[in-house]
């Protein structure tokens, strides 16, 4: 998992002491891989136990870790060539999606009242598209929000037990963002599927889902083409995970 993966995922439980030395952080990554934590903490303006509050927000032992985790993340192996990068992306979205832990989503979206799902634009409406159908074949209809305007008339009819999924590539689309902000809010479950990047919308979900960058690569007619394949393989692996939730859910309900 990528260190701005680390930062959405807890974003929401940080102090602002916590933002100011992400922010540092964040702006200054190759200063910050061999910094000391008495240096850190002058640059951010803050006390030497914030800098090490921060590390162990993110799940690491001190800032020592917090750094080498740095260095590891920025270690990059060159691409060689197009299909090559394409293969990397689709094998990393199916490692991250099998060892991550989706139970607490799972049962947050079974226990849902109503269940929406939300989303601007082409890709997105793609990936809307997917979701929705996939998980009728398990038993459940995502009321797929309108575009636009109407997706504002939506959130007064949205409770805080119903379960909303957020997409959006970038994360930083306005209108979602704004979406989430309201929903927040309202203590509605927010879970968003974005690059994986640190960006917005994530900060404001309790639940998070990426796919790492894909290059853009040009075709013969000049046009810019990014692939979103990763987008599906994510739903998909995602549905298979949340069958094999539903069966040990049902094997401990027959054992018990």
């Amino acid at each position: 998992m990528s260190l701005e993966a680390l930062v959405n995922q807890n974003y929401q439980h940080f102090s602002e002491s916590d933002r100011v030395v992400w922010a540092y952080l964040s702006n200054h990554r190759e200063e910050c891989k061999d910094i000391a934590i008495k240096r850190m903490a002058e640059h951010c303006c803050v006390s030497h136990s914030a800098v090490m509050r921060f590390a162990q927000r993110l799940g690491f032992k001190g800032f020592a870790e917090l750094k080498l985790y740095l260095k590891m993340d920025g270690q990059k192996v060159p691409v060689k060539n197009d299909l090559t990068h394409i293969c990397e992306l689709y094998q990393n979205v199916m490692n991250t999606m099998c060892e991550k832990n989706c139970d607490p989503m799972f049962k947050a979206f079974d226990t849902a009242r109503e269940r929406y799902i939300f989303g601007e634009g082409m890709v997105q409406a793609s990936i809307k598209k997917e979701f929705k159908r996939i998980f009728m074949s398990g038993g459940y209809m995502l009321y797929d929000a309108p575009s636009g305007q109407e997706m504002y008339n939506l959130l007064p009819l949205i409770e805080s037990d119903d379960f909303c999924i957020l997409i959006s590539v970038s994360g930083e689309n306005k209108k979602m963002v704004e979406i989430a902000r309201r929903l927040h809010l309202a203590g509605v479950t927010l879970m968003s599927i974005t690059k994986n990047r640190e960006n917005t919308l994530a900060h404001l979900c309790n639940f998070n889902l990426y796919v790492d960058e894909s290059n853009h690569f040009e075709t013969p007619i000049h046009w810019q083409y990014e692939s979103t394949t990763g987008y599906f393989i994510l739903i998909d692996i995602l549905f298979f995970k949340y069958l094999d939730y539903h069966q040990r859910k049902e094997t401990s309900h027959e054992i018990g």
